[in-house]
């Protein structure tokens, strides 16, 4: 700050500390910038590594989230497949039944009864060519 000097009837303002104080704060500057230089390259390994150990801390909760919300759906969806698939498996037993009645009513052998009619055709076979 600025100090006043009276001398005589003369006030006279002096800027000297107002130089020393912007002086010193460009020495502050240049000191500051001066051992960010020096100190850079311990700053940016700890930065480096600061940020690898964040990296990893944050790949470990994603994948503890990730297995946590796989178990809940499978414990959820596990029920749900079971059900569906004994669903499916007694509409595909009625929807059997329904077409082997309408066959039989038609008089259409099924596949069933054509593995029948061969087997007993080929035991006859068998039966004719012992007794010749």
């Amino acid at each position: 700050m600025a100090s006043r000097k009276i001398r005589g009837n003369k006030v006279r303002i002096s800027k000297t500390p107002a130089r020393a104080q912007t002086g010193s704060l460009w020495l502050a500057g240049i000191g500051a910038l001066s051992l960010a230089r020096k100190r850079n390259k311990v700053l940016l390994g700890d930065l480096v590594a600061e940020g690898a150990r964040l990296q990893a801390k944050a790949a470990a909760i994603a994948r503890e989230t990730r297995l946590d919300a796989r178990a809940q759906m499978e414990g959820f969806l596990t029920p749900v497949k079971q059900r569906f698939d004994q669903q499916i498996e007694m509409a595909g037993k009625a929807v059997q039944a329904g077409v082997g009645s309408l066959l039989s009513r038609l008089g259409i052998p099924s596949k069933a009864d054509i593995e029948d009619l061969a087997q007993r055709v080929g035991a006859l076979s068998r039966q004719l060519k012992t007794n010749r």
